[in-house]
């Protein structure tokens, strides 16, 4: 059954999910993107690793590029706040730890290919004979079923296989993908909305459900508009736009860098007043039809402009005359941005191992709660917390169980 949900007396467990009990079974991006952020609302989240670990942990950045995978970047920003337990699920004591887990759960999530659980007697029709009201989420790249759902997948199979790689890039080289793994935490920011949803759903109809959630469909759902250009009217497909879509709607380059603007009709004289140009003001720049016809003349001027700035003196100049333009930001400009600072965006660690760290620590801003900002944990934890202290093994059982590599 679900676990008590009424408010702590504890202010430290007064956020949206404490009392709720997660089993964490995936690997990777995805699912662990979603459960640190259950982590982060209060729930008590295990991540069960096999004694190998996750294999985010052969991921880096590592201190001094050390590999060591109690110190990769990736693992540590990816389950801070977690229980850490060591689990092998293809041993008969490993299952049966894994089961007694997920009967005192609220939530699962599993990254595994489809049928797997299942095979190891964990899948979600078991699951539910004992524990009605769980809710599993499966987060994998092509879903649970369909053509693709056995094919493994990196982040470049996802950006292709979604259409993203068809619509980015300039429309005279080759596509492009974006920086990072965007494919596989679009797909853990699904799981954690989508999981909340059906964990409440569980709450008011006492049974829970599977949440079968693709990263594919995830990225695929994100191509705005272009995805109805042959269904809708019968456009033709436009295809990749690079970074200049119109004089007034690309990027440029700059002194330091690149900044940008997406300047609408509407924005038009407040950015003409801010270059300081005045033909950009008169006949026939200021006539939003003769723009278009224009559009070469302007970017011309417009490059000119840009030329002559450094990106933040872009910025300053769109933030005083109030008009959408902005820097290209790196990462350096992130961690000391004024605005993420003002918001306690950055959570900062003085990692044990790993050295100083610095983390995103939230998704949003309320007043009331917080976020748990815990440290991931090292391989095995708390072993014997969990399977001691909650499960009823003793001290004898863990001994024999790392000699059988069951934990």
């Amino acid at each position: 059954m679900p676990a008590e949900t009424t408010p702590a007396s504890d202010p430290a467990l007064d956020r949206p999910m404490a009392g709720v009990r997660v089993v964490d079974l995936s690997q990777g991006i995805s699912g662990p993107y979603a459960t640190k952020w259950l982590a982060a609302l209060g729930a008590d989240v295990v991540k069960v690793e096999p004694p190998i670990g996750d294999l985010s942990r052969a991921a880096g950045p590592w201190p001094g590029d050390v590999p060591d995978p109690e110190t990769s970047g990736l693992y540590l920003y990816l389950n801070t706040g977690k229980r850490g337990l060591t689990c092998n699920l293809d041993t008969s004591d490993g299952r049966a730890i894994a089961a007694a887990l997920c009967a005192r759960a609220d939530i699962v999530v599993e990254s595994f290919p489809g049928g797997y659980l299942d095979e190891r007697g964990l899948g979600y029709d078991r699951l539910r004979e004992d524990n009605p009201a769980v809710v599993m989420v499966s987060v994998t790249p092509f879903g649970q079923s369909g053509p693709y759902a056995d094919l493994p997948a990196s982040e470049i199979t996802l950006f292709a296989l979604s259409g993203q790689m068809g619509v980015t890039g300039d429309p005279n080289r080759p596509p492009l993908k974006t920086g990072g793994s965007q494919p596989s935490y679009q797909a853990g920011l699904h799981a954690f909305t989508a999981t909340q949803t059906a964990y409440l759903g569980a709450l008011r109809q006492g049974r829970g459900t599977h949440l079968d959630i693709s990263a594919q469909e995830t990225f695929a759902s994100m191509l705005e508009y272009y995805a109805s250009y042959s269904s809708q009217g019968g456009e033709e497909y436009r295809g990749r736009l690079g970074n200049m879509i119109s004089a007034i709607w690309g990027i440029y380059p700059c002194i330091d860098g690149y900044a940008g603007m997406c300047v609408l009709p509407r924005n038009y004289d407040r950015m003409a007043a801010a270059t300081g140009i005045p033909e950009l003001s008169e006949p026939p720049f200021n006539d939003a039809d003769r723009r278009r016809e224009l559009d070469d003349t302007l970017q011309a001027i417009l490059y000119g402009w840009f030329a002559g700035k450094t990106r933040k003196e872009v910025h300053a100049v769109a933030m005083e005359f109030g008009f959408p333009a902005g820097y290209v930001a790196t990462v350096p400009d992130l961690v000391e941005s004024e605005q993420l600072a003002h918001r306690g965006f950055l959570q900062h660690d003085d990692h044990p191992l790993a050295g100083p760290l610095d983390f995103p620590a939230h998704l949003w801003v309320a007043p009331e709660h917080g976020w748990e900002r815990g440290r991931a944990p090292t391989l095995g934890q708390h072993n014997r917390e969990i399977l001691v202290d909650e499960l009823g093994y003793d001290l004898d059982d863990l001994a024999r169980l790392r000699e059988l590599d069951a934990i």
